[in-house]
């Protein structure tokens, strides 16, 4: 039974199997409703191809879909997430992420590569397997290591050897920042720069004259004192405030969510009116 005290909540930041979450865009849908939410999110990485099936299942379960999708691009030498909600044009948008899609697959034979220099015993059998029809990425990795007992937590997965620095990691070949700002306005998509972190004020001052509309101020990794200034930068430059839990499904990322980091549904309307202009 739906938790309707909190039906004014919202949570704009959630993925599904189609990247790299555990559950089905359906069963996202549902435990979205079961927390109570009036809506979800679903922002896979580099991928669209679950929105279809959250759209029919946000009907069943009377919850209002907002459609994105996060793209990782390369700037600065540091790995950037930018949000797209609601774009419009959705064969353009998946003829372009197909690419990014393949270069995944190629990024994860390196990796296994270096595993194996390293004494792991993977096969990349065993990880499609644990990818399912999803192009693989680090979590997925990260789940196959814990899962043959390589690690204990996910979490060690990334900082022994999937983090930049570690002996297994392979730099992404991504879009540039721009080439992304690019391809989320061709489609009509709202860009949203997504958990910015220690990086993110001099990433914003970059985006700015590329179209961006608006920050991710609400996300687990950002205390107090960020989302204060974030909310702040937002007033300054007339940009939307988005927010939400991240949610992937697992312990590495935030598994008490998204109940416990819903925002206030009164940040979606904004958002939506820029769709309507």
């Amino acid at each position: 039974m739906n938790n309707r005290n909190n039906r004014s909540k919202i949570d704009l930041h959630m993925h599904s199997n189609a990247s790299d979450g555990i559950f089905s865009p359906r069963e996202l849908m549902r435990i979205a409703s079961n927390a109570g939410l009036a809506a979800a999110g679903l922002t896979d990485h580099d991928t669209i191809k679950g929105l279809p099936e959250a759209l029919s299942a946000a009907k069943i379960y009377d919850l209002e879909l907002v459609p994105g999708v996060e793209i990782s691009v390369m700037e600065d030498n540091r790995e950037v997430h930018i949000l797209g909600y609601y774009p419009s044009n959705s064969k353009l948008l998946h003829k372009a992420l197909e690419e990014l899609q393949k270069e995944r697959f190629v990024r994860m034979e390196k990796i296994l590569k270096n595993l194996k220099e390293l004494g792991f015993k993977i096969k990349t059998e065993e990880l499609l397997a644990e990818t399912g029809d999803s192009a693989p990425g680090r979590l997925h990795l990260a789940r196959l290591l814990l899962k043959k007992k390589y690690i204990h937590t996910l979490d060690q997965a990334f900082t022994l050897y999937l983090n930049p620095d570690c002996a297994a990691y392979v730099p992404r070949q991504t879009m540039t920042a721009e080439q992304a700002m690019n391809l989320l306005n061709a489609v009509e998509a709202l860009p949203v720069i997504a958990h910015p972190g220690d990086y993110g004020r001099s990433m914003i001052e970059k985006l700015l004259p590329l179209g961006l509309r608006g920050i991710e101020v609400f996300h687990p990794h950002h205390g107090p004192a960020q989302k204060n200034m974030y909310h702040e930068i937002a007033l300054e430059h007339k940009l939307l405030i988005t927010g939400g839990s991240d949610f992937h499904g697992d312990e590495h990322k935030y598994s008490q969510y998204p109940q416990h980091l819903a925002i206030s549904g009164h940040y979606l309307q904004p958002i939506k009116n820029c769709i309507i202009d």
